[in-house]
C-alpha cells in the first residue's frame, strides 16, 4: 500500500511539472494570430486632377478633354525645356527654365550636350526638330546614344514636331515622317509626348504659320505638363 500511494505521488507530481512547463512554453511562443485578426492596410496612389481614370485605362493622357486645367496650374518649376523659336514662345507665356534660342536644331543640341549630360535627377523635355526636319538621322543617333547613367539619373521626355500652316504647310508631311521615325526609334526611358496629333485635329493659330499665339502656347504648355503627369502616375 505504501509503494502504490508512493507511485500515486510520483504521477501526480509529474503532471504538475508537465502543466508548468506548457505553460511556460505558450508564453514563449503565443498562439500565432487567426487570419481575421491580421489588418492589412492597402496603400493607395490617387493620380492628380489633370489625369482621368479613362486615360489610365487606355493608356492615353489625351483620351478626355485635356484642357480643363487652368495653364496657371501648370509648374514647370523643376523642368528643363531644351528647344528652339517655339520654346522661346511657349516661355514667354509660361514660366519655365530654358535651352532654347531662335532658329535652331541638332547643331544647338549637340554644342549644350555635355551641359545637358551633366545633369542629376531633373526632368528634361525636348523640343526640336521643326527648323532642321532633314537632321532626323542625327536626332535618333542623338538620342539613341544617351548614356545609360544619364537616362536613370533623369526623367526624359521628347515633344513631337507640331504642326505648321500658313506659307509653312507644306512641312507637315514632312513633320508626320519625323514623328513617326523619331518617336519609333527612341530608347525605352526616353518618353514620347505626341501634341502634334492633338493640334491637328482640334485646331491652332499661328500668326506666322510657323510659330503660335498666346492660347496655343498655352494649351501646348497643358498638354505637355498632362502628358508628363500620366507618365510620372505610371512610375516613368
Amino acid at each position: 500500500m505504501k509503494i502504490l500511494r508512493l507511485l500515486l505521488a510520483i504521477v501526480l507530481m509529474a503532471s504538475t511539472s508537465l502543466a508548468v512547463c506548457c505553460c511556460d512554453i505558450m508564453d514563449i511562443f503565443p498562439t500565432p494570430p487567426t487570419e481575421t485578426s491580421i489588418v492589412y492596410v492597402p496603400v493607395y496612389v490617387t493620380p492628380t486632377p489633370s489625369v482621368s481614370e479613362e486615360a489610365v485605362e487606355s493608356g492615353d493622357p489625351t483620351e478626355t478633354t485635356p484642357l480643363y486645367m487652368a495653364v496657371e496650374d501648370v509648374d514647370f518649376s523643376t523642368f528643363l525645356f531644351v528647344g528652339d523659336s517655339r520654346t522661346v514662345g511657349m516661355a514667354t507665356y509660361v514660366p519655365m527654365n530654358t535651352i532654347a534660342e531662335v532658329g535652331v536644331g541638332y547643331n544647338f543640341l549637340m554644342q549644350h550636350r555635355s551641359e545637358i549630360l551633366r545633369m542629376e535627377n531633373m526632368n528634361i523635355v525636348f523640343n526640336l526638330g521643326v527648323n532642321d526636319l532633314t537632321n532626323l538621322d542625327n536626332y535618333i543617333e542623338f538620342f539613341q546614344s544617351l548614356p545609360e547613367e544619364f537616362t536613370w539619373n533623369n526623367n526624359l521626355y521628347v515633344v513631337s514636331v507640331n504642326p505648321c500652316s500658313g506659307e509653312y504647310a507644306y512641312k507637315n508631311d514632312e513633320i508626320n515622317y519625323f514623328n513617326v521615325q523619331l518617336s519609333d526609334s527612341l530608347p525605352s526611358l526616353v518618353r514620347y509626348i505626341d501634341t502634334n496629333s492633338y493640334l491637328t485635329e482640334v485646331g491652332f493659330e499661328s500668326p506666322d504659320g510657323l510659330h503660335y499665339s498666346a492660347s496655343t502656347y498655352q494649351t501646348i504648355a497643358v498638354l505637355i505638363y498632362n502628358n508628363i503627369e500620366f507618365y510620372q502616375y505610371q512610375g516613368y
